[in-house]
C-alpha cells in the first residue's frame, strides 16, 4: 500500500504541476492568440480580394495557439483520472501521501473541466 500511495502521490504531483502550467502559461498565451486571429482578420475582411483566413500562415499559428489549452485540458483530464484511481484505496486507509494525492488530483481535475471541456466559457 505503501508503493501504490507513493506512486499515485507522484502522478498526482505531475498532474498538479501540469494543471497549474495549463491555467498559468498556455491560457494566457490563448488568450493573446485570439487577440491576434482578431487583429488579423480585421485586416483581411471577408469578401476582399485577400485570401481566405485559414490560408494565411500567421492565422493558422494563432489558432492553433488557441485551440491548445483545450487539447492539453482535455488530456490532463483523462490523466487526472490515473492518481485519483491510485489514492482512493491508500486515503481511505488514512495514508497521508493517499490522501494529499487525492487532494492534487482532484484539484487538477477540475481545472483540466474548466479548461478542457468549456464548461466555464
Amino acid at each position: 500500500m505503501q508503493k501504490l500511495s507513493l506512486i499515485g502521490f507522484s502522478l498526482g504531483l505531475g498532474a498538479l504541476l501540469f494543471a497549474l502550467y495549463l491555467m498559468l502559461v498556455i491560457v494566457p498565451s490563448a488568450e493573446m492568440a485570439e487577440k491576434d486571429m482578431d487583429r488579423i482578420s480585421a485586416e483581411n475582411p471577408i469578401g476582399s480580394s485577400a485570401p481566405p483566413l485559414y490560408e494565411i500562415p500567421e492565422y493558422q499559428v494563432a489558432f492553433d495557439a488557441y485551440e491548445k489549452p483545450v487539447d492539453l485540458g482535455t488530456m490532463l483530464l483523462i490523466f487526472s483520472i490515473v492518481p485519483f484511481l491510485m489514492c482512493v484505496y491508500p486515503a481511505i486507509k488514512k495514508n497521508l501521501l493517499g490522501i494529499l494525492g487525492l487532494i492534487m488530483s482532484v484539484a487538477s481535475f477540475f481545472i483540466a473541466a474548466a479548461y478542457g471541456t468549456h464548461m466555464f466559457s
